[in-house]
């Protein structure tokens, strides 16, 4: 029986490999991952590996010890390695292994060295994926700048792809009419002529809460019935409910924590909005067009892959953040052009479908172990 290790240094990402677990699993594989925490999901082995965010972590020196001996035990076909520190010491720790004929494929979730990084990101994280990257079978990138640069800055792998993402499961994030909207918005206690802004996502330093939270008092000068809603839990929650108290905003802010009902916020909400400072390609802004809500985001890569301005949403410069209170009350004034938009967003979410992305990966890990 052939044999698949997925890898990853954060601790809820089989939630996105769910899908391509399954797969194999329908292809007669022993699926196992590998992440720091013992993770739901239906694979054969979960393996409790300290792998640390931080490439500084001496904790690390562990997590490749135990990578090591897990790859080297196993004799795995094919390893498919994620984010920076668990692809790092996986494909470290695999390098033996694919002397013997193991296929390694990484899915770059957006490198840290694009358009506008700081200069540390370009002189620490681009000499170690150009080095990595020969330690690879297969690179796949999620939007079109890092494809565009793996290709010409010389990530020699055997092959390079472009795919839309993990996907998003459409027959779980689609519009589901005005009852079904009425009465999420009942259960949160929001009444009808209430304009809600969501954001899903981590409460982390490059999602920047703290822009949006700013002009929430200039937005409700505007849209007197205003809620912002947020959905998702991290270290910076705290930082921003202290922002929102201090600002006098209790009454109009939501702090949801994270929710496992995506589906529904996003049904219950007006426009979904991003303050995003990077992204890889952002899964919350597709959810969210898939279900028919205009996106406000701001102007980066990731978000460009799934948002043209003024088409399906509005971009707006994160440096310019008064621009996204432009964008937000146009679209509160104007129902129609929300309407519009939202159909828009229903068509334009099929490229993501996880079906689709499914049936390009499955080609990949076909063509990969044909290497």
């Amino acid at each position: 029986m052939k044999r698949v290790l997925f890898v990853a240094n954060s601790d809820w990402f089989s939630n996105f490999n769910a899908p391509f677990m399954a797969w194999f699993k329908s292809q007669g594989w022993t699926v196992d991952n590998a992440s720091p925490g013992i993770e739901s999901g239906e694979v054969d082995h979960q393996y409790d590996v300290c792998i640390q965010r931080s490439p500084y972590s001496l904790k690390n020196i562990a997590a490749y010890r135990a990578l090591k001996k897990l790859i080297d035990d196993n004799d795995y076909d094919l390893i498919h390695c994620h984010t920076p520190m668990g692809s790092i010491l996986a494909r470290l720790a695999g390098r033996a292994a694919r002397k013997r004929g193991t296929k390694i494929i990484y899915t770059a979730h957006g490198f840290h060295f694009y358009d506008g990084a700081p200069r540390k990101n370009w002189l620490l994280y681009y000499p170690v994926e150009r080095l990595m990257a020969k330690y690879s079978d297969t690179l796949i990138t999620i939007n079109g700048e890092d494809y565009d640069r793996a290709r010409r800055y010389g990530m020699y792998c055997h092959r390079v792809y472009h795919v839309d993402g993990v996907g998003v499961n459409l027959d779980r994030f689609y519009p589901r009419g005005e009852s079904v909207r009425q009465n999420y918005r009942e259960q949160l206690r929001m009444n009808s002529e209430d304009f809600v802004i969501l954001y899903t996502a981590q409460f982390a330093p490059d999602k920047n809460h703290r822009a949006l939270i700013a002009q929430i008092p200039t937005l409700l000068s505007h849209i007197p019935h205003l809620k912002v809603v947020f959905a998702g839990s991290g270290p910076m929650m705290e930082a921003a409910k202290s922002q929102v108290s201090a600002l006098g905003l209790k009454e109009v802010v939501r702090f949801l924590g994270r929710r496992y009902d995506v589906e529904m916020l996003c049904n219950m909400a007006d426009i979904h909005v991003s303050t995003s400072l990077r992204e890889g390609l952002c899964v919350s802004n597709i959810e969210a067009a898939a279900s028919g809500l205009p996106l406000v985001v701001t102007d980066i890569r990731g978000h460009r892959e799934v948002c043209i301005d003024g088409v399906n949403g509005f971009l707006f410069n994160k440096k310019h953040p008064e621009e996204l209170v432009q964008h937000v009350v146009r679209l509160w004034e104007d129902e129609a052009l929300r309407k519009t938009i939202s159909k828009q967003n229903v068509r334009d979410a099929q490229r993501f479908s996880v079906n689709k992305i499914i049936e390009v990966m499955a080609g990949i890990y076909k063509e990969t172990l044909e290497l």
